[in-house]
């Protein structure tokens, strides 16, 4: 049993092992979701397109959402990795940055709980906790590629870096944090306080510094430069005002709108079913972490936009880390009060792994689709050039490695005489739109002169110009 396997300072092959194990894994889910045609443009098919564009030389503007790469979440993360797209621009590279991302979380985990005293089986049952978390899974392999993802492994090298007074390391896993998404920010300033209550002042002080510098670069600089702006994100929390100021002024004088949303079935669920997987250590861990998590979860329970509250995508990631930090501060304690505590904490693990993750969604739903796999892929494979093309949601992150790709939305009235390629698959029509709307797209198809249609199959249907 792995459990059994000890973790020393001469050995550390088990965990490279798990870590490889893990990467692996990760990947395979998140391959086999996107090959399936159950990944989607939104926002997978965004991050690729625009990643894409810059290994190219040109300017990373996604077609999808007419959206700068920099103006989405001044997300300067993704440049770097357009060196791997450098190499072979393929998508898949995105999938093994997510999966590997997650797998390095396991050496500062092991780090810090060698730092609290614990030991081999502890250690390995903690491992276990933080690869079968709902979150880390469902984040991986069901909902997309987001630079969210660096947040969990800087979140959990930050800490370490802090409780062994690292102030440069720890800065550099602040920068990597806030480069990744521009609101971590807030989780910046919040790490800050936490040092502050844990003495350590100086570093904690630079952290809120930083955090309120970086806010100022991305919201007034950056994000206005390559779009709208951050005001966009305002449209979220719309019930709470119409502006970031609105807003801010509102917390003070209308407590009423704040405490209703908190104290709501809907952020009372969010917050049962956030806490669950971990629920059983919350009386011995250090409750202090939890300044850490605040902004995250406030900004969640406050938005208009229930997504922000679904744990199945994004949004809690940066939350996991510091449930896991405090795991490692309270099994101790837990396991010296109940003499059954291993069996019932592997038990709830993957109680609450098989009971909130969705994995079940491989083995039912996205299998329905099956019936047009061999024909998505054939007319796939017909699309030679990077020409413009308009295809649905589902197919788009299959071909987004040009520089104009639009979606067949119904809510849109595309002049298809403007496309290269029009791919549709009219069976499974895919988010956003529905099958008279797509067969009246193929009919219009028909009818203009300048496109042929080039293939036919199980409802899949693609044009392109004669002249291609």
């Amino acid at each position: 049993m792995i459990l059994n396997e000890k973790i020393d300072h001469h050995s550390h092959k088990p965990v490279i092992v798990i870590f490889c194990i893990s990467t692996l894994v990760l990947f395979f889910f998140s391959s086999l979701r996107h090959s399936l045609f159950q990944s989607g443009a939104l926002d997978l098919g965004f991050f690729d397109q625009g990643i894409w564009l810059l290994s190219q030389g040109m300017i990373p503007k996604s077609s999808l959402i007419d959206i700068h790469l920099l103006g989405d979440h001044a997300a300067f993360i993704l440049y770097p990795l357009s060196l791997l797209y450098k190499i072979n621009p393929d998508i898949h590279w995105l999938f093994l940055v997510h999966a590997t991302t997650i797998s390095v979380g396991i050496f500062p985990i092991v780090i810090l709980s060698k730092r609290n005293g614990l030991d081999s089986k502890q250690i390995y049952l903690i491992l276990l906790i933080y690869l079968f978390s709902p979150i880390l899974f469902n984040a991986n392999s069901t909902y997309d590629f987001h630079p969210d993802i660096f947040a969990v492994p800087c979140l959990l090298w930050g800490i370490l870096y802090a409780e062994e007074n690292k102030l440069a390391h720890f800065l550099s896993t602040l920068f990597v944090l806030v480069s990744a998404k521009a609101v971590f920010l807030l989780t910046a300033v919040s790490i800050g306080i936490w040092l502050i209550f844990k003495k350590k002042k100086l570093m904690g002080s630079i952290a809120i510094t930083f955090g309120i510098v970086w806010l100022l670069i991305a919201i007034q600089l950056v994000m206005p430069a390559f779009d709208a702006g951050a005001g966009r994100f305002a449209a979220r929390y719309g019930s709470l005002g119409s502006s970031y100021l609105e807003i801010l002024i509102n917390l003070f004088i209308k407590p009423n709108l704040i405490l209703s949303k908190i104290f709501s079935i809907d952020s009372l669920l969010y917050l049962l079913l956030l806490f669950i997987p971990v629920i059983w250590c919350l009386k011995y861990a250090d409750k202090k972490l939890l300044l850490i998590i605040f902004p995250t979860v406030i900004m969640s329970i406050l938005s208009d936009d229930p997504q922000q509250r679904y744990l199945a995508n994004h949004y809690p990631l940066p939350i996991l880390p510091i449930l896991i930090v405090m795991v490692i501060s309270g099994i101790n304690e837990f396991v010296k009060e109940k003499k059954w505590s291993y069996r019932f904490i592997l038990f709830w693990t993957v109680l609450a792994f098989v009971t909130m993750s969705r994995l079940n969604l491989f083995m039912g739903e996205y299998l329905q689709s099956l019936d047009t796999w061999q024909a998505n892929n054939e007319a796939i494979a017909l699309v030679k050039n990077q020409g413009s093309i308009l295809t649905t949601h589902e197919i788009a992150p299959h071909v987004t490695h040009r520089p104009l790709v639009k979606l067949a939305f119904s809510n849109s009235e595309p002049n298809l005489e403007e496309f290269d390629y029009i791919l549709l698959n009219t069976r499974h029509f895919g988010y956003q739109s529905n099958r008279d709307y797509a067969l009246n797209l193929v009919e219009k198809a028909k009818k203009i002169p300048s496109l042929k249609l080039k293939y036919q199959k199980d409802d899949v249907f693609l044009f392109s110009k004669n002249d291609l």
